[in-house]
């Protein structure tokens, strides 16, 4: 039997709602900064999460808009949108998702080695460590953002060098993702992984069924976790002994 020994939190969807109420918004704040008739509604940006990395989306949508921004000057807007992403966390409009914090502490108070493993910028992501998740940075043994590696997810690259600075087995590890290409990563890399599918998806017919197991959310008592498909919860929320459970 596979002892779990380490967990890979992905952070934007995963740990909080950070994507349709954070991201989104931020970018369109740059834009409007460079004067850019840009505006990424819901349905856009949820379109523009299949590729990862922020800077990445910028560059696609100038190509799928013909624009003739250089790309110093996606750059650029990457670097604004920073800034307002870092105010909107400050302001506390990103909020951790139901199960996250309980978890974190179920996993530390056993030993489980955590990561975040994410493709955000170090940039965009240390606003957020440092305000809504800086009572728990404690439990994390290295956070692993886009400048750590050279090609992102759906790539492997970090889900690779977590397990290569965790020294341990990829049998005894597993991540925690929101989106295909999370999971596509993970599983490239070898890894077990659940998927929590993010607050917005408003389908179940096109989820990615890599994962071992797939549920709504990681459940508290107040709202409980709902399995999609893989093995049956053993509570009422996603727990250490149902993520032992799902490696096995």
């Amino acid at each position: 039997m596979n002892k779990l020994e380490a967990v890979f939190w992905d952070v934007d969807g995963t740990i909080a709602d950070t994507e349709l109420c954070g991201h989104r918004v931020a970018f369109n704040l740059a834009f409007k900064d460079f004067d850019l008739d840009w505006y990424w509604d819901e349905i856009k940006y949820l379109e523009l999460l299949k590729i990862a990395g922020g800077l990445n989306r910028i560059i696609h949508y100038r190509n799928e808009s013909n624009s003739e921004l250089t790309e110093d000057e996606c750059s650029n807007i990457q670097s604004r949108k920073r800034i307002h992403y870092k105010k909107l966390v400050e302001s506390g409009t990103i909020k951790v998702r139901d199960g996250v914090m309980r978890l974190i502490d179920e996993l530390s108070s056993f030993d489980i080695e955590q990561f975040i493993v994410t493709t955000s910028g170090r940039g965009s992501l240390e606003p957020f460590l440092n305000t809504t998740l800086s009572s728990r940075l404690h439990s994390f043994s290295e956070i692993i953002t886009n400048e750590d590696v050279k090609k992102h997810k759906p790539f492997p690259d970090a889900y690779n060098l977590a397990i290569e600075l965790s020294k341990k087995s990829h049998f005894n590890c597993l991540a925690i993702e929101d989106s295909m290409i999370g999971v596509e990563a993970a599983k490239s890399a070898n890894l077990n992984c659940l998927l929590t599918l993010p607050p917005w998806s408003s389908s179940i017919q096109n989820i990615s069924k890599k994962a071992n197991a797939c549920v709504n959310s990681l459940g508290n008592s107040i709202n409980p976790s709902k399995v999609i498909y893989g093995k049956k919860l053993t509570s009422n929320m996603v727990d250490l002994s149902y993520l032992t459970q799902i490696i096995n």
